[in-house]
């Protein structure tokens, strides 16, 4: 009977959480309807990377409602939610723990950025550190790219990567590089972290590639390409190197290398 009436009060307390209006957040002052929002946010509507939304209005993810000389600003679905009425949420399993939790805005400008993809600062290794880099000293309110926040259990559950002094190798194995080279299977590209694991869901564990048709895996299809050119790289400087000797020889002996002369009788002259 008691856990009947447990299991009831939590249905209700669960659809009373559901009903309740998203909280909203004063405005400093009173908006007019069809005010014009970039008249003092400008600033959100410039950038190298503008988010596509901005066009379509800003009531696209803002609900502004304006009661006597109150205006209240909500956004029209919950924070965890917003993005995905948007962009579909993948339906790979394995998930990059802020996307599935619909924190995109740990990572991503939501209004406009100078770095591609808004994201908030340049993707490098410091941006992914943010999170998975240890830190000395933790304090209870974790800062993230100066303007996001983490608590301090948030934090230390996030696993953690250890990488040289410089920051430029040691992972996933010492001596790895992890930037300051481009990256092997898109020359076009610099190695980052995104090289070798997908930013927001993946089939594989740790956010890996999946196998291409061959079934090599991320590590397998890189080296492949590097293997293969350290080879051509030797064998193009053993060539380099046999004409050099061959050189230094004729400097010697003109004759060097030259067939041997015939002399009448069939004897071979040296």
């Amino acid at each position: 009977m008691k856990q009947t009436l447990k299991l009831a009060l939590g249905l209700l307390l669960v659809v009373a959480a559901a009903r309740l209006p998203l909280a909203a957040a004063e405005h400093p002052v009173k908006l007019e309807k069809d005010a014009d929002c970039a008249s003092c946010h400008e600033d959100k509507t410039k950038g190298k990377a503008v988010h596509s939304a901005i066009a379509m209005g800003c009531a696209t993810c803002h609900d502004v409602k304006t009661e006597g000389e109150t205006t209240t600003v909500t956004l029209t679905s919950p924070k965890d939610q917003l993005c995905f009425t948007c962009h579909d949420k993948a339906k790979e399993e394995v998930k990059h723990g802020p996307y599935e939790k619909g924190a995109c805005v740990t990572c991503h400008d939501p209004h406009s950025s100078d770095f591609p993809k808004q994201l908030r600062a340049e993707l490098n290794a410091n941006f992914c550190l943010e999170c998975h880099g240890p830190r000395k000293d933790v304090p209870e309110k974790v800062a993230l790219f100066k303007s996001q926040e983490l608590t301090r259990d948030e934090f230390v559950q996030i696993p953690k990567i250890f990488l040289s002094a410089d920051q430029s190798n040691g992972h996933p194995i010492d001596r790895h590089p992890t930037t300051g080279v481009r990256n092997p299977m898109k020359p076009e590209e610099k190695l980052t972290c995104t090289s070798c694991h997908a930013t927001h869901a993946s089939t594989e564990a740790k956010l890996l590639p999946h196998a291409d048709k061959e079934g090599r895996d991320v590590c397998a299809q890189c080296h492949v390409i590097v293997d293969s050119a350290h080879e051509d790289k030797a064998i193009s400087e053993g060539k380099i190197a046999e004409a050099q000797r061959m050189q230094d020889i004729k400097k010697k002996n003109p004759d060097a290398g030259k067939p041997a002369k015939k002399r009448r009788g069939g004897e071979e002259q040296q």
